[in-house]
């Protein structure tokens, strides 16, 4: 790498080569097209290289590529991962999405970060913080950021030390975790990079398909995976939908009558103590437990997946979810912890795993809400709790049980479920 790589004219001109040889576009296309909308600039500061995002008024945000000239020069082997790492901090929402931002534990936060960047890194890396160091603490490969956080935090709340080995280090800094929160638009910003990386990426992608068979993922998803991870953004919901009226048969559970024994019947009152009596009292349920399922198959598109995942923000104001991802078969359950990480599946669709006996007694659920667009075979007879079939399209939903709501975009703007 060049000295004369100064000015940004000159460092703009080499990073757009670089990624669109073809032994690099080949081999990451969506990476190489993230790439292409970054603003180089020289900057002897980092170690290596880093990455920034800064809001632009009126104009959402721009994200900005670090570069250390003479620190690439001295090694340059490392360039090619270090660029992965830089796209996997922008593409997992590091630097955009609120939940990354105000940690308890911000020291844990980078480390959790830094480690999720490095994953799925096959180039050479200098020193890397890697998965498999913290796998004592019950860290594993292809958890979320924030599900690698929280083992993290258990371990120091323990009295353990999660601590990188002496002879690794960070990668590059992350200036970000300061902030109280992120740049206003950086989410939006970085869920249109993604879109059009997807769009410009796959022409290149197929291409070279035969030689590079694994060249559609980006650390480790797909790029409408990644688009799904950032649905919950820094605005509402597309659609609205009453959560509490929506919820109210859950909800109307906690006022159920009651047999009681202190209170008397009114029909029998010779009988006291022989017939109970009925009394109404509130109970725990007043913010039930819900078992959210997302149909992950193949039938259900992006936006319809990052519109359920806008939806779960309100959602949760009236209930505890508990996330459950299914398309053929349950694929992962997890709490909801204010968005989305990202879905595995898109294969099949059958609706009736979720609703196996024994799944619904080992999560204890009051109900039932599931989004799907009812594209697939459902249990004939419907299981001992309530459930609400949320339907994503417009077409007949042969299900003779449950209620129903519509989550149908984009023709309705206001939507009211019941």
């Amino acid at each position: 790498m060049s000295t004369a790589l100064r000015s940004k004219s000159a460092l703009q001109g080499w990073l757009d080569a670089f990624v669109r040889e073809d032994a690099f576009l080949s081999r990451y296309p969506y990476y190489a097209h993230v790439l292409a909308s970054l603003e180089p600039v020289a900057d002897p500061s980092v170690p290596s290289m880093g990455v920034s995002l800064h809001g632009v008024p009126g104009h959402g945000g721009r994200y900005y590529l670090h570069v250390n000239v003479d620190a690439l020069r001295q090694a340059p082997q490392f360039l090619r991962g270090l660029l992965l790492h830089e796209v996997h901090h922008i593409v997992l929402g590091h630097l955009a999405h609120p939940r990354f931002f105000g940690a308890a534990q911000p020291d844990l936060m980078r480390l959790a970060q830094e480690m999720s960047a490095n994953e799925h890194i096959e180039e050479p890396l200098p020193s890397p913080v890697l998965v498999s160091h913290f796998e004592r603490f019950g860290v594993r490969p292809g958890q979320s950021t924030l599900e690698r956080y929280d083992r993290l935090c258990q371990a120091r709340a323990e009295g353990l030390q999660p601590r990188p080995a002496r002879d690794t280090a960070e990668i590059d800094e992350h200036r970000w975790c300061d902030a109280p929160r992120p740049p206003e638009g950086g989410l939006a910003t970085t869920r249109a990079m993604l879109e059009e990386s997807l769009s410009r990426g796959v022409v290149d992608a197929e291409r070279s398909r035969e030689r590079h068979p694994d060249n559609g993922r980006i650390a480790g998803r797909t790029p409408e995976q990644l688009l799904v991870h950032l649905g919950s953004a820094d605005h509402g919901p597309e659609l609205f939908v009453d959560w509490r009226e929506a919820l109210r048969r859950f909800v109307a559970r906690a006022r159920a009558p009651v047999h009681s024994w202190s209170r008397p019947s009114r029909r029998f009152p010779a009988l006291v103590g022989v017939v109970p009596g009925r009394s109404y009292q509130v109970r725990s349920v007043l913010r039930p437990h819900l078992l959210v399922v997302l149909d992950t198959s193949l039938s259900m598109t992006v936006s319809e997946l990052a519109e359920v995942a806008r939806q779960l923000q309100p959602m949760s104001a009236h209930a505890r979810l508990t996330i459950v991802e299914c398309d053929a078969a349950i694929s992962r359950v997890y709490p909801f912890r204010g968005g989305l990480t990202g879905v595995k599946g898109r294969g099949g669709t059958d609706l009736r795993p979720v609703f196996e006996p024994s799944f619904l007694r080992a999560h204890t659920a009051d109900g039932v809400v599931y989004f799907t667009d009812g594209d697939g075979p459902h249990p004939v007879s419907p299981p001992a709790v309530p459930v609400l079939w949320m339907l994503t399209k417009p077409s007949d939903f042969g299900c003779p049980w449950g209620a129903r709501g519509r989550l149908v975009l984009p023709s309705r703007p206001t939507l009211r479920a019941g």
